[in-house]
């Protein structure tokens, strides 16, 4: 399957590699998928799904998350945060540093 851009989530069928080497790859916190349907409303995102979600700042362009996606990412020099706040096409990783 080829991924078209659009307002949607791309849809990806296999993991490729990780490019940015994350500090520790453990999985993280989520929300449950519950709370999504609660918040997006019942068939907003299916679990499972890959989702391709923008990152802004920080060292990554972009990060391929699994349905519900991790709150924060770990990585060097900084941690990425979800905001998951809108829309899922509109959820983006926010890099915040934790060099001073």
């Amino acid at each position: 399957m080829v991924p078209t851009v659009g307002p949607e989530p791309v849809p990806v069928t296999s993991r490729p590699p990780h490019s940015g080497s994350p500090v520790d790859a453990d999985d993280g916190p989520r929300h449950s998928v519950g709370w999504y349907r609660d918040v997006l409303g019942e068939d907003a995102v299916r679990p499972g799904r890959q989702l391709m979600i923008r990152c802004m700042d920080g060292p990554s362009r972009v990060q391929l998350e699994t349905f519900p996606p991790r709150l924060e990412i770990r990585e060097r020099g900084g941690v990425y945060v979800l905001d998951d706040d809108g829309p899922v096409h509109g959820w983006t990783y926010r890099f915040v540093s934790t060099l001073d």
